[in-house]
């Protein structure tokens, strides 16, 4: 069972993404910022990030930065109430996996995290 950290400042679209993710057997755990995640003392227990950009306090890509450095091979994936090309850009530049637009696709958020298991196995060969 993969476990996907799953951070957003609305506690509305953390509990929607902790029932889809449970249902589709995965465990997810929440953080409502980007600092209460990299603050956990478990982070090494996760597989996948599922992070909004704009979150209070410390960005998305903030986020992705700091967390790359400590865990390189662990794909982060990106959701987004304000979507545009150039965003979307830097974040792959940045090294996000993906960035989806809220409201999410479920069938599209679940293909990315089957995207994302595969690219870990593959990174841990």
């Amino acid at each position: 069972m993969a476990t996907i950290g799953v951070i957003d400042d609305d506690a509305a679209i953390r509990y929607a993404m902790e029932n889809l993710l449970e249902a589709a057997g995965y465990e997810p755990i929440s953080f409502d910022s980007g600092e209460a995640f990299l603050a956990w003392p478990h982070l090494g227990r996760i597989d996948i990030v599922l992070s909004d950009v704009k979150l209070r306090g410390m960005s998305g890509f903030a986020l992705l930065e700091q967390f790359v450095v400590r865990h390189p091979t662990v794909p982060l994936i990106f959701i987004s109430g304000n979507n545009d090309l150039e965003m979307e850009q830097r974040a792959l530049h940045a090294g996000a996996l993906g960035v989806l637009s809220k409201p999410v696709n479920p069938d599209i958020l679940l293909g990315q995290i089957e995207r994302a298991l595969a690219v870990r196995r593959t990174c841990h060969g």
